[in-house]
């Protein structure tokens, strides 16, 4: 056992691991529940049972938060950049 109480991994950026961490919750949602795969055509007339319909639920809250984060990462490309050499006190960005 480590005698830490938490263990941390350095993150280069925050929202390839929020991804990553979505594809992984899809994989194991579609693991579970292979009708996840269906055609929504297919899906539309049946009445799924409880735990299928919370996967759905959960697979649509993932799609709404990659979405979410499609639009986050479009706001930090648009920021303007700390320019390098500036009146800046410290020689490094």
């Amino acid at each position: 056992m480590s005698p830490r109480s938490h263990v941390s991994m350095p993150i280069a950026e925050i929202v390839t691991l929020l991804e990553a961490s979505l594809l992984f919750v899809i994989q194991l949602l579609i693991a579970r529940h292979p009708e996840l795969l269906a055609a929504p055509e297919e899906a539309q007339g049946l009445r799924p049972d409880p735990p299928l319909y919370g996967a759905r639920r959960i697979l649509a809250a993932v799609r709404e938060l990659n979405n979410a984060l499609d639009g986050y990462r479009a706001v930090l490309h648009q920021l303007p950049r700390p320019s390098i050499g500036g009146d800046d006190d410290f020689p490094f960005p």
